[in-house]
């Protein structure tokens, strides 16, 4: 799929390695217009997973299956690949949001080894859905290692780099208690339907509540455009690139997100410790 960045071109010529690395420093993140994928591209997704969600939650037989799916998944080879264990279904009313870890290896892993969880609609549009959208940004990612002069982080067999597609959704009562910071390279926020309620700040050697705050967008959510924030995770440390902490704020409404998460290849965890984040209050 071709994909139509409005300033993708612009940002990584206009921005050097050096320059793009102060823009991290300076704001957390870089603002991208995708005229490809807008609100109708995420509104059809999210229609797929709550369809998802109430087949898993009406049939925890076959929310059993998924998971005995994962679990065989993160045992076999193709995981090593993403370099974490984070795939699938995670139903969690403690912390009021549902979320659905997507990889385009556990689509294919779980499609060859239990066919039978094709045959359900349900799983198989939204694994459809996911798919189309996971694979547009493959080449965002690479040109963005190529930009700053990490084009081996991603090197591997493959010609594209391990993306793992998060799609939540916020139940009324969520609140979360602190920011955090991405086990990613790169994350990639594609999508919200509550673009306010997400509070970052570029990383410093101390934090307090507020220094976070919601991004000024030069673009809007409409129907075929959107804008895309681009920010560092914890992966890049080595190369003195650090992550942008972030927080979703409550907003006692249903809300949803869509993520891709840009991880490194067979990547094993370096113990690292980043600046401590501070609580907020409910």
């Amino acid at each position: 799929m071709f994909v139509k960045w409005i300033l993708l071109l612009s940002i990584w010529q206009s921005l050097s390695a050096s320059s793009l690395r102060e823009e991290f420093q300076k704001t957390g993140y870089v603002e991208i217009c995708n005229k490809t994928h807008g609100r109708e591209t995420f509104e059809s997704l999210y229609l797929h997973f709550d369809d998802l969600i109430d087949f898993l939650q009406k049939n925890p037989m076959w929310a059993e299956k998924l998971q005995m799916a994962k679990e065989r998944f993160i045992r076999s080879k193709s995981r090593d690949f993403y370099g974490t264990d984070f795939f699938g279904f995670y139903d969690e009313p403690e912390r009021s949001q549902i979320s659905f870890y997507y990889a385009s290896h556990f689509h294919e892993f779980i499609f060859l080894h239990y066919k039978q969880l094709q045959e359900i609609p349900e799983i198989k549009r939204f694994f459809e859905a996911c798919l189309a959208i996971e694979t547009a940004y493959r080449d965002l990612f690479n040109d963005t290692a190529a930009n700053l002069g990490l084009d081996e982080i991603f090197s591997s067999t493959y010609s594209y780099p391990p993306i793992l597609l998060k799609v939540i959704k916020y139940l009324p009562t969520y609140s979360a208690l602190r920011p955090h910071y991405d086990g990613t390279a790169f994350s990639l926020f594609l999508d919200s339907t509550d673009n306010a309620s997400l509070l970052l700040s570029p990383y410093k050697s101390s934090f307090t509540t507020e220094d976070f705050s919601s991004p000024t967008r030069a673009f809007s959510r409409e129907e075929e455009q959107n804008s895309n924030l681009l920010i560092p995770g914890t992966l890049l440390k080595e190369f003195a690139i650090y992550p942008t902490p972030h927080i979703v704020t409550q907003s006692g409404n249903i809300r949803y997100a869509t993520i891709a998460f840009g991880m490194r290849p067979n990547y094993s965890h370096q113990k690292t410790t980043f600046t401590p984040l501070p609580y907020f209050n409910d």
